[in-house]
């Protein structure tokens, strides 16, 4: 399986700087690299397994774990799914009903410059919130991706989102929302060179 252009992307040098977006400043998301490293040894995978099953290169994966590089959502969904995992559990997700702003922990799903904030406790399992802040030109890649999700909305808080899909490409602004299947391939970006865009994106069943 050929490598997609866009599985390797440098992290943006500005990544841990403050956003004017809706919410607290987006700090730097917690490192997923190592806690990925970590569950790959624990069930008995190398490198090369990893790669050769999800259809991407050794390096890649390796400065991935070595957090070298960012990966899109389409490439991270593929090695947790090879490693048979959900990507949620890769992160410190809320435990408590009651989730205070300041409690709140930066994370990433995959992309680059993107800022992800779990907003449902772990043991939720019925939907899944999301409070995403995209840096201006972030993304979740240029690849497609599917998600095995009954439903998701997007609501564009600030800034403009667009929306991609394998025939057609929605531009929402502020105020706006779309509901879609998950099970359509599909990404999304920031198309703005200058402003930032925060977003929630509700999901259900809980899909990451």
């Amino acid at each position: 399986m050929s490598v997609p252009d866009d599985t390797q992307r440098r992290m943006p040098a500005d990544r841990g700087r403050p956003s004017s977006g809706v919410g607290p400043p987006v700090e730097t998301p917690l490192q997923i690299g190592p806690r990925l490293r970590k569950a790959r040894l624990e069930r008995g995978f190398t490198l090369e397994e990893v790669a050769r099953e999800a259809g991407l290169t050794k390096s890649f994966i390796s400065q991935v774990e070595k957090e070298q590089t960012s990966a899109s959502v389409a490439s991270l969904h593929r090695i947790c799914t090879v490693l048979g995992i959900r990507i949620a559990s890769l992160l410190e997700t809320p435990s408590s009903s009651v989730l205070r702003r300041t409690d709140r922990t930066p994370m990433s799903f995959g992309g680059a410059g993107v800022t992800d904030y779990v907003l449902t406790p772990s043991r939720e399992r019925a939907l899944q919130v999301f409070e995403t802040h995209i840096e201006p030109g972030g993304s979740a890649g240029d690849e497609l991706f599917t998600a095995d999700v009954d439903v998701d909305l997007a609501y564009v808080l600030r800034g403009r989102l667009e929306m991609r899909f394998a025939d057609r490409t929605v531009v929402l602004g502020p105020g706006d929302a779309l509901t879609f299947s998950p099970r359509e391939p599909h990404t999304w970006r920031n198309p703005s060179t200058k402003r930032p865009t925060v977003i929630i994106l509700a999901m259900t069943p809980a899909g990451w």
